[in-house]
């Protein structure tokens, strides 16, 4: 059997669920994907963190392996485009951090503003924290990982809808946290969403 049948069979046999091909197909590329991925980031951390986003992805969304033709490009694409959405996304956050801190009068003292800057950053995260579980959970999916209101329904077992309802409730949480914590002016915050 060739190669590409060979694929093919994985590939249907992880669609059915078989937890030993998907084990194969991990083994097989891992570490392609580990080293797309810190070729991309240099970060070996956030490289062992991409093989286990894309191999949970490829689990979670198994019934759609059928349709891949080239398991080798397929997976580089998949890695290519996580690595990009993360990328994205935190670049946004750093971008809107980095707004606040320019937006701060410069009469200031330079410590002064860092101090503000820092807790900016403490506030959301304590916003992201007190957050109930479920729409903590699709926020981080949203924000952190960088899915789709569907990608994030399929993964949690909910519908597209109360993804939508439960991120739309998170960012209704952080803003009137941060708001209330006095150190950001909703202008700025209006970047984060």
């Amino acid at each position: 059997m060739n190669t590409h049948n060979q694929d093919k069979q994985l590939l249907h046999q992880i669609a059915q669920g078989d937890e030993n091909a998907f084990r194969q197909l991990f083994d097989q590329y891992r570490d392609l994907i580990f080293s797309f991925s810190f070729h991309l980031t240099q970060s070996d951390i956030i490289a062992r963190d991409m093989v286990q986003d894309i191999f949970v992805k490829i689990w979670t969304h198994r019934q759609t392996l059928d349709q891949v033709h080239n398991i080798r490009a397929w997976m580089l694409r998949l890695t290519r485009n996580h690595v990009l959405n993360g990328l994205r996304r935190k670049a946004h956050e750093e971008a809107l951090l980095r707004e606040i801190k320019a937006g701060m009068t410069e009469d200031h003292h330079a410590t002064e503003n860092e101090l503000r800057y820092r807790e900016l950053e403490k506030q959301l995260q304590q916003a992201i924290v007190q957050l109930p579980p479920q729409q903590q959970r699709c926020y981080l999916l949203s924000r952190d990982s960088g899915l789709k209101h569907d990608e994030i329904a399929r993964e949690l077992g909910i519908s597209a809808e109360t993804v939508k309802k439960h991120i739309m409730a998170a960012i209704h949480h952080i803003k009137k946290h941060l708001t209330r914590s006095g150190n950001l002016l909703p202008q700025y915050f209006l970047l984060f969403l």
